[in-house]
C-alpha cells in the first residue's frame, strides 16, 4: 500500500500500520490482529498464516509478538515521565513530534516518549478519552465532534489555521455539477476529511446529500480507490498538484486558495489528563517548540528527516511539501479560538438542538503563555 499525505508520496508499507520498537513504539492500538498477522507473514514469509501446518507456529509467534507489544507499551507507560503521543496522518506537521524524538528533545526535557500511529482522527480521540494516549496531533473536527457528544478534548497548540484540502476527481469529472450522484471517499465519518469534503462541496454549490460519501480510509487508501475507480473523488492535503498531474486527476476545489478558516492541525488531549499532568505537558511543549525551530531553520536536516519519516526518496515531492508548510507553522503555535469556531459553526448549524457553542471552551493558551512568561520562548527564538 502507498501512503499519501500533504501531497507527498509516502512510500510502500504493509496493509497494517508500521511497527517500531521502544522507545519509538509505533503501531495502531486498534489493529492488533492485523498487525500480528502482518508481522508473522513478514517473519516467516509463508503467505497466509492459516495454511495447514502453520497453526502452532503462528500461535507461538503471535504470543511472542503480542507480549512484546504489550510489555513494551506497559514498560514505557509506567515510566515516571512517559508521555504517549498519537498522530493520525503522515505529513510535515506530524514530523514535528518525530523531530523532537529524533533529536533527543523529549529526553532533554525529562520525558520518555511513546509515539503511536492511529489511523483516523476520530480513533485518536477515542484513544485519548479511554486513556490509552495522553496527546494527539489532530485537526479540530474530530475533537469538536467528540466534545459535542460529551468528551473533554482540549487543544493546546495549533500549527495551521487554514483548511488545506484539495478536492480531486477522476479525469472525466471536470465541473462541480458533475459531482452530483458521484461517490466521494473520506477516512471516517466525523473526521477531518469528512468535514473538509462537506465544506468544499458547499463552497461549490453542491449539497452533500447529492453525493454518496463513503468511509474508505487514510489518504493512501483513498488514492488507491480513486485510481482504481472505486470512488469518483476525494480530498487530499495540499500540495497535491504534482500527484494530480501524475495520475490525470482534476482538482475541482482548493481550500487553500479559497482561504477557508479552519483549525487544521494541532495538539490536544483530555482536559482532565492535561490538568493532572501540567509539568509533563509543559515539557512536551518545550520539546515541540524546539522541534518547530529545527524544522524552520535547518531545512537540509528536516528534509532528510522527512524522507526517513515518510520513506519517500522523491526530493521534488519532499521539497514541495516542506516549502508549502514551512511558513504555515508559527514559531509559537497558539491555538486559535477563531479557527476552532469555524469548525464548530457548521456542525451546530446542522444540529440546532446543540445551541450556542463557544470555541474558547475547546482551546487553551495557558500552557504556551506559561512558557513565554518564564522566558523559555525568548531564550529559544530570541523574542
Amino acid at each position: 500500500m502507498e501512503r499519501w499525505s500533504s501531497g507527498v508520496l509516502l512510500g510502500k508499507i504493509p496493509d497494517s500500520v508500521l511497527f517500531r520498537t521502544i522507545p519509538s513504539l509505533q503501531y495502531s492500538i486498534t489493529q492488533y490482529p492485523t498487525l500480528v498477522d502482518s508481522l508473522v507473514r513478514h517473519v516467516y514469509k509463508t503467505g497466509s498464516p492459516s495454511k495447514k501446518g502453520s497453526t502452532m507456529r503462528r500461535i507461538f509467534v503471535t504470543g511472542l509478538l503480542l507480549s512484546a507489544i504489550v510489555c513494551g507499551w506497559s514498560s514505557a507507560s509506567f515510566a515516571a515521565d512517559t508521555i504517549r503521543i498519537a498522530y493520525s496522518s503522515i505529513n510535515p506537521h506530524a514530523l514535528l513530534v518525530s523531530l523532537a524524538e529524533k533529536r533527543g528533545l523529549f529526553a532533554k526535557y525529562g520525558l520518555s516518549s511513546v509515539v503511536v500511529y492511529v489511523p483516523g482522527g476520530s480513533t485518536v480521540v477515542q484513544a485519548m478519552v479511554s486513556g490509552d494516549v495522553d496527546l494527539g496531533q489532530l485537526t479540530g473536527a474530530p475533537g469538536v465532534a467528540a466534545n459535542l457528544r460529551g468528551a473533554d478534548i482540549l487543544y493546546i497548540a495549533m500549527t495551521d489555521d487554514r483548511m488545506g484540502y484539495q478536492l480531486a476527481t477522476r479525469q472525466d469529472i471536470k465541473s462541480p455539477a458533475e459531482l452530483k450522484g458521484k461517490r466521494l471517499g473520506i477516512s471516517r465519518f466525523a473526521s477531518s476529511a469528512d468535514f473538509g469534503t462537506r465544506t468544499l462541496l458547499k463552497r461549490l454549490g453542491i449539497d452533500p446529500k447529492e453525493v454518496t460519501i463513503l468511509q474508505i480510509g487514510n489518504e493512501a487508501e483513498r488514492l488507491t480507490a480513486l485510481k482504481s475507480g472505486s470512488i469518483d473523488g476525494s480530498v487530499f492535503n495540499a500540495p497535491f498538484g504534482s500527484v494530480a498531474k501524475k495520475f490525470n486527476f482534476n482538482i475541482l476545489a482548493d481550500a487553500g486558495a479559497l482561504g477557508i478558516p479552519y483549525f487544521n492541525t494541532g495538539m490536544c488531549g483530555s482536559a482532565k489528563v492535561l490538568q493532572k499532568n501540567e509539568g509533563r505537558v509543559l515539557n512536551f511543549l518545550r520539546a515541540y517548540l524546539e522541534a518547530i525551530k529545527i524544522f524552520k531553520t535547518e531545512p537540509e536536516y528536516t528534509l532528510k528527516a522527512l524522507a526517513q519519516f515518510s520513506r519517500v526518496n522523491d526530493q521534488e515531492l519532499l521539497k514541495e511539501a516542506y516549502d508549502y508548510n514551512k511558513n504555515k507553522i508559527p514559531d509559537v503555535p497558539y491555538p486559535s479560538a477563531k479557527a476552532m469556531q469555524a469548525v464548530i459553526d457548521p456542525l451546530v448549524e446542522a444540529d440546532p438542538k446543540l445551541g450556542k457553542v463557544d470555541a474558547r471552551n475547546y482551546v487553551s493558551d495557558r500552557y504556551l503563555k506559561k512558557l513565554e512568561e518564564e522566558g523559555f520562548v525568548k531564550k529559544l527564538i530570541g523574542r
